[in-house]
């Protein structure tokens, strides 16, 4: 049966061909059309994707600097909070003496004691150690200015790297979603080009190779079989793997997104995962085997969901 609907689609979106692989199909597309445009008959398809690379690995260069930007504001925040925790901790002793013959005063500092500053998530840990700031304050007149302008020191420290941190996630969520728009109108540009070209010469099938190399897509799709790595936008689910056998198949991941994921074996390329799945957090890596994450005879797509509002990332393979 000749299947025509296929010459509509989008090609060159597939999961299986890594940015890097992009990258190479798109170098030498443009390097071959450059070279083999008689006429100029396809100088606006060439501009069109020389556009396109720019525009997509452009925004790749500016994710990879603000993730570099994120680690180290996080190292930066890690440390302040470390300090922060260890100033909490020694002034603890002074206060508990302090305060001995008023515990009442001692557990406007400590109300759940330390375990509460040392347990708090980040969000909590701003909210409290704000309160401890204020309630010291208003003690001032029992402490010395030493005590009272170290501890507003490191605080106000791990505050402003808090906050740095937010925003460093928040230009890389904003970079992703620049990838989310740029990385399809690449495919669609391609595609445009593999049409207009192959118009041009209908029925000589040896053109393909000289504006077009089959091998980088080859040796895309082999090198999928074993790895796949991609950004995935809010609510789309992408199929990882369709060739596993085995439910003792190991598989190693990692979400190095900003948003939760859900993935699991579905029995369909397009069947969204759901938190009944498995749910991979942001930052999660770790092994499970083919059967831990739903694999059967009846589900043998391994699939990704973003159920976020932000664009997504991963990266999964057979170990």
């Amino acid at each position: 049966m000749i299947e025509l609907a296929k010459y509509f689609r989008i090609m060159f979106m597939s999961v299986r061909i890594s940015r890097e692989r992009l990258k190479d199909f798109c170098e030498s597309h443009i390097a071959r059309l450059n070279a083999n445009n008689p006429g100029g008959i396809f100088t606006t398809i060439l501009m069109n994707i020389t556009m396109a690379y720019n525009n997509y690995f452009g925004d790749l260069s500016s994710e990879s600097l603000n993730l570099a930007v994120q680690e180290g504001k996080t190292i930066a925040m890690n440390e302040s909070r470390v300090a922060l925790e260890k100033n909490l901790t020694e002034n603890e002793k002074l206060i508990a003496y302090t305060y001995r013959n008023a515990p009442e005063i001692y557990e406007e500092f400590y109300p759940l004691g330390l375990t509460e500053y040392e347990n708090a998530d980040l969000p909590t840990l701003e909210t409290i150690s704000e309160r401890y700031k204020l309630v010291l304050n208003s003690h001032a007149a029992d402490f010395t200015a030493v005590f009272i302008g170290d501890y507003n020191t490191f605080q106000g420290t791990f505050v402003a790297n808090r906050a740095a941190q937010t925003t460093a996630k928040g230009n890389v969520a904003s970079e992703r979603s620049d990838l989310a728009t740029s990385r399809p109108a690449v495919a669609l540009q391609l595609t445009t080009n593999l049409l207009t070209i192959a118009l041009q010469y209908v029925g000589d099938e040896s053109k393909a190779a000289v504006y077009f190399d089959q091998s980088i897509l080859n040796a895309a799709f082999k090198e999928s079989e074993k790895k796949v790595a991609n950004n995935i936008d809010p609510g789309e689910t992408q199929n990882i793997f369709d060739n596993i056998t085995k439910p003792e198949v190991e598989l190693k991941g990692k979400n190095d997104g900003d948003e939760d994921l859900y993935v699991g074996f579905k029995a369909t390329a397009d069947e969204p995962c759901t938190a009944a799945d498995n749910v991979a957090h942001p930052g999660d890596m770790g092994s499970k085997t083919a059967g831990a994450l739903g694999w059967t005879t009846e589900k043998k797509f391994l699939n990704v969901t973003n159920p976020g509002g932000t664009t997504g990332s991963y990266v999964i393979e057979k170990i």
